[in-house]
């Protein structure tokens, strides 16, 4: 018998509340109605069964342990609001790292970058590059981004000191949607050209039990990431599970929430797989929470009520439907990272007051077709860069294909920006 069966035998205390495929090979269970004294006890006799502790996290009403034995990893989470105790087996992750490395020589520094929106309203990609001149970047573009791949390339490549080779320490898929892991496809075919050192994700699998309200894309998409991502054996894939973090560089991420934590509420909002991250660069925090929806914004606003304070938000869905007003308010960012476009920015704003919240709370609110921004830490004191607008809207195209329309004033309003957009600097 494992270490982890005997584990799972020797729980006499809550409710065992379901099962749970988590996809990659990996199983969770659920347990509820557990007092904190019960996990805590719990907990005592696992340190004592000949199992590993990988690492341990406790943040604010959330506490997360993971245990290496039989060749697998556990993690072990307690949800103290809720009473909830969840044990994820995961037979597939790589070891996380935990060891900080002193800064280097660069500085680290976050680029929202402009995908190109001349086809299309949605995509999102944001790059870090740590102190030792490698990256961090999170999601790609999508389809009909045609050329991202290869602009994203000439970021690194320009970013990158000539003697060094371009680098990705980790890149970050959000969730499987196809505005957000298309490029990657493109991307992977760098192979001389872009080292990856791992890729960490954790995508919902496409026999959930809500996954029937899904759309076919959305299954394509992830089956076939899943499949390049086995060609690449080169490649490590690390499993993301809420409370672990990891370092690259001397850059903290922890992870807040993913599909597993939603479970056993239904996914039938595929945005609700999103996995939501915590960048932290020594004082200075920046919340990647993808698409996140209203189940996902419900688990954070519970479990992270000190924790979500950040100097940077992502908007969540690209400032569509997502995250609620409350979350913004306990987020109480600096910035608002808007990946959309600014037409959609002003169609949508009056509509979802979780924007305008985020919007009004923030010094800076900065929309992605308006140019790539960059910040660098620490961002105290520190200047942000807006780079000159890259792409336009093909109006003819996205009326071709979305049926969007727009006045011939309007039209002439988007051109004069983008054709008098120049590169400026502003105060953080």
């Amino acid at each position: 018998m494992s270490i982890f069966d005997k584990i799972i035998d020797n729980i006499s205390f809550g409710s065992f509340a379901g099962l749970y495929n988590c996809g990659n090979d990996c199983l969770l269970r659920l347990y509820s109605d557990v007092s904190e004294d019960e996990f805590n006890a719990f907990v005592s006799e696992i340190r004592t069964c000949g199992s590993s502790e990988k690492q341990h996290s406790f943040v604010d009403n959330f506490i997360s342990l993971t245990f290496y034995a039989d060749n697998c990893f556990f993690v072990l989470s307690y949800d103290k609001k809720c009473y909830e105790m969840r044990i994820i087996l995961d037979s597939s992750s790589k070891n996380l790292n935990i060891e900080k490395k002193t800064a280097g020589k660069c500085p680290v520094r976050l680029w929202q970058f402009e995908v190109d929106h001349s086809l299309i309203d949605c995509g999102m990609c944001y790059i870090v590059q740590l102190s030792d001149y490698s990256f961090f970047v999170v999601d790609s573009a999508h389809t009909y981004s045609v050329n991202d791949d290869k602009r994203i390339y000439e970021l690194l490549r320009k970013e990158t000191p000539d003697a060094l080779p371009v680098r990705v320490a980790g890149w970050f898929l959000s969730h499987g949607h196809v505005d957000h892991i298309a490029k990657f496809f493109d991307i992977l075919k760098y192979n001389h050209d872009i080292i990856i050192d791992g890729l960490y994700f954790n995508f919902v699998p496409n026999d959930h039990f809500s996954s029937d309200s899904w759309m076919c894309s959305d299954k394509m998409h992830t089956e076939l990431f899943l499949r390049e991502v086995e060609k690449r054996t080169d490649i490590p894939v690390y499993k993301l599970h809420s409370g672990q973090y990891f370092y690259l560089d001397s850059v903290r991420f922890d992870v807040l929430c993913t599909h597993e934590d939603v479970f056993p509420a239904s996914l039938d909002n595929y945005n609700d797989s999103s996995t939501v991250l915590i960048m932290t660069v020594e004082n200075d925090k920046v919340c990647f929470p993808g698409d996140a929806g209203g189940e996902v914004s419900k688990i954070l606003e519970r479990r992270f009520p000190d924790y979500l304070n950040c100097n940077i938000i992502q908007v969540a869905h690209h400032g569509h439907f997502g995250t609620t007003s409350e979350f913004y308010r306990m987020c109480d960012a600096d910035v608002a990272l808007f990946a959309t476009t600014q037409i959609k920015f002003d169609e949508e704003f009056e509509h979802y007051e979780a924007n305008r919240v985020a919007c009004n709370i923030a010094k800076h609110t900065f929309i992605a077709s308006n140019g790539t921004v960059c910040f660098t830490f620490p961002l105290n004191d520190s200047e942000i860069i807006i780079y000159k607008d890259e792409t336009i809207e093909s109006f003819d195209g996205v009326y071709n294909l979305w049926g969007y329309e727009y006045s011939d004033d309007r039209k002439k309003e988007l051109i004069d920006k983008y054709l008098n957009s120049c590169v400026y600097k502003i105060k953080y």
